[in-house]
Formats: structure tokens, C-alpha cells, sequence
């Protein structure tokens, strides 16, 4: 019950954190994107370079990395970008596997509470007798206390875990339109 007390404690702690980090504002700022890319068609690249440096998003970080190797050949930069997304998305993933593996280990714990309970009900028939049902009743009643528990603990988890998972994956397939978005603006293949 412990153990079980414990990673509810961290996957509350991991779902509330992953919800903080993964607000839109947080990972795609679009009036600074707007904002970088207005700068970039100004030819203010310097000052485009400044606002990805003061807003400090994923988003901000990519365009910046763009911006830093605007010399080089169409094909190197995506390369280069998708080196810097791949950064970014492990970013963006952290912790939310852990969530998995609560999802899959809670119920687990509470059947294993269960057993061990249940082994402690068997225990005390072969002691006293079958005669005190409230001693058993009482014994049962504790053991699947933790099933329970093991299940509380395992569907918000299982459910988190989907969300968050979703919300990276739509992030990554937004990020990577502004960033194609931006090259080709850089390359001046669109105004």
C-alpha cells in the first residue's frame, strides 16, 4: 500500500507538471513565431535571432537554430532542424512514459497486495478456525482495500499518459509546418 501510496504521489506530481510544460503558450508561442518570421521578412535577422533567445520555447529554440545556419544549403538545414526537433520532442516527451509504466505497474501492485493479504486471511483460518467470520470478513476487506487502491491509481495515470502522449504528437506535427513554413521563408521560396 506503501509503494502504491507513493508512485500515486508521482504520477500526480508528473500530471500536473506535464500539464504546466505543455500549454500551448509554453511549446508554440505564435505571436512570437509571427513575430520572428515578420523580422525575417524585414531582413532584421539579428533582431528575429533575439526574440527565439528571449521567449526560450521549443518552438523559439528550432527557428533559432534556423536562423543560425541560414547559409547553408536547403538540405543540410532541414537536416539540422530535424536533428533539433528530435531534441526538442525528447523534450517535450519527458516523464510521460513513467506515467505508462505506473498505468501498467499499479494494478499489479494492488493484485500483488491482494495475494499477500489473502495469504495473511488463509494464515489466520488455519490458526483460529473458520468460526470468526469478522476476522476474516476484516482480513478480506484489507486485502482488496489495495486492488482498489492499485486501480484508483492506475486510470488517471492510463488516461494522462494518452492525453499527453496525443498533445506531443499534434505539437511535433505543428512544429515541424512552422519550421518547413520558415525555411522555405529563409530560402525565399515563400513571401
Amino acid at each position: 500500500m506503501y509503494i502504491l501510496l507513493g508512485i500515486s504521489v508521482l504520477s500526480l506530481t508528473i500530471i500536473f507538471e506535464r500539464a504546466w510544460s505543455l500549454r500551448r503558450s509554453v511549446v508554440i508561442p505564435l505571436k512570437a513565431v509571427q513575430q520572428v518570421e515578420q523580422y525575417v521578412r524585414d531582413g532584421n535577422v539579428k533582431q528575429a535571432m533575439q526574440v527565439c533567445q528571449t521567449h526560450n520555447t521549443a518552438m523559439s529554440r528550432i527557428l533559432w537554430v534556423a536562423l543560425a545556419n541560414r547559409g547553408v544549403r536547403r538540405s543540410v538545414m532541414k537536416e539540422i532542424l530535424e536533428e533539433s526537433g528530435r531534441q526538442e520532442v525528447a523534450h517535450l516527451e519527458r516523464f510521460i512514459g513513467v506515467l505508462g509504466v505506473i498505468a501498467a505497474i499499479a494494478p499489479l501492485l494492488g493484485l500483488l497486495g491482494t495475494v499477500i493479504g489473502m495469504i495473511e486471511v488463509f494464515q489466520q483460518i488455519s490458526e483460529v478456525g473458520v468460526g470468526h467470520a469478522d476476522v476474516l470478513a476484516g482480513g478480506i476487506s484489507k486485502a482488496l482495500n489495495t486492488t482498489a487502491f492499485g486501480l484508483v491509481v492506475a486510470i488517471p495515470s492510463i488516461v494522462a499518459y494518452r492525453f499527453y502522449e496525443a498533445r506531443v504528437d499534434r505539437f511535433v506535427v505543428e512544429i515541424e509546418q512552422h519550421a518547413l513554413r520558415f525555411v522555405e521563408l529563409l530560402k525565399g521560396e515563400r513571401a
